[in-house]
């Protein structure tokens, strides 16, 4: 009766610890992998050549939108943006762009042409 009662209390105690250790072991590993994959996925994006940028409304009627680039810290008026987004503009994006050469449309940002853009998490 007492062996019985001794392989319970370990069974018990063994099984408890390990359900603690794996409740922390998960909530820690999520946290761990989106952090990863997030750095991943800027890792892609960087060696694909797409530039961080955010973008922002304007007050002004002619350029509706700028696209700040953090990599340059330069505004741009991204001529083109509707084709990309109809509806929802997101704030962050991933952008590659190409200089145009035209009359600025904007009086604080230069005219460029959006070659492709995404939306970014981070």
């Amino acid at each position: 009766m007492r062996g019985l009662l001794k392989i319970s209390c370990l069974m018990a105690i063994i099984c408890f610890y390990s359900c603690n250790t794996t409740k922390r072991t998960d909530g820690k590993a999520v946290n761990d992998d989106k952090n990863n994959s997030q750095t991943i996925n800027s890792e892609k994006m960087l060696e694909k050549g797409f530039i961080k940028g955010t973008l922002s409304t304007n007050k002004s009627k002619g350029c509706p939108y700028i696209l700040t680039v953090e990599k340059y810290a330069d505004k741009l008026d991204p001529i083109n943006i509707q084709d990309f987004f109809k509806n929802d503009m997101p704030e962050k994006v991933w952008v590659k762009y190409s200089d145009l050469r035209m009359n600025s449309r904007c009086n604080d940002a230069r005219p460029v042409s959006i070659q492709e853009i995404s939306t970014r998490t981070d």
